[in-house]
């Protein structure tokens, strides 16, 4: 259950739902990470030592906001991908990833078997992806962790769809000296 901050605008309480990116009025720190269209492993490693470590890695089914945003009907399963990103072993952002196994096929099937590298360099290489859309909202990507600020990008892949969340901690607003930031959400 999350804590609502009364401090906090209402379009802007933890909630669970992901809002077009555009529609959302952010402080420019904040936006220039959200709305950033390029690598997000790239510009973390400008930062420190990057490091990914897997957390669950399995054949499952999306919940439902997911299986929407992918077309994806109630019992198509998809690979459900959860990492952290790390600077200098700081964990900094939380990544959640919903391959379809539909999108695992051909030439994406190395999408499927990332262990310990990043999806996002994955997605970057020839031919590379297309965001086609981008949400964001307050919330946290799992219990016992904060609330922050995450964006949801439907990627296509050779024609495949996928979804990647990532959420920010804030230990990233540390990192990058946004001291002005305070715990990334106002």
């Amino acid at each position: 259950m999350l804590i609502r901050d009364p401090m906090l605008p209402a379009a802007l309480h933890p909630d669970s739902l992901w809002r077009p990116l555009e529609q959302l009025v952010l402080p420019p720190h904040i936006r220039d990470w959200m709305a950033d269209p390029a690598s997000l492993t790239l510009r973390l490693k400008r930062y420190g030592q990057f490091r990914v470590v897997p957390g669950y890695h399995a054949i499952s089914f999306p919940r439902a906001d997911e299986r929407q945003l992918l077309s994806l009907a109630p019992r198509r399963a998809a690979l459900i991908r959860e990492v952290t990103l790390l600077l200098d072993d700081t964990p900094v952002v939380a990544a959640r990833s919903v391959l379809p196994l539909t999108s695992l096929t051909g030439a994406n099937r190395s999408l499927g078997h990332m262990g310990s590298r990043s999806l996002g360099l994955e997605l970057y290489k020839r031919p590379t992806c297309l965001r086609d859309q981008v949400w964001a909202r307050i919330g946290s990507p799992a219990e016992a962790m904060p609330v922050c600020w995450g964006r949801q990008s439907r990627f296509i892949k050779r024609g495949e769809p996928l979804l990647v969340a990532e959420y920010f901690l804030p230990a990233l607003w540390e990192k990058v000296g946004a001291t002005s930031v305070s715990s990334g959400l106002l």
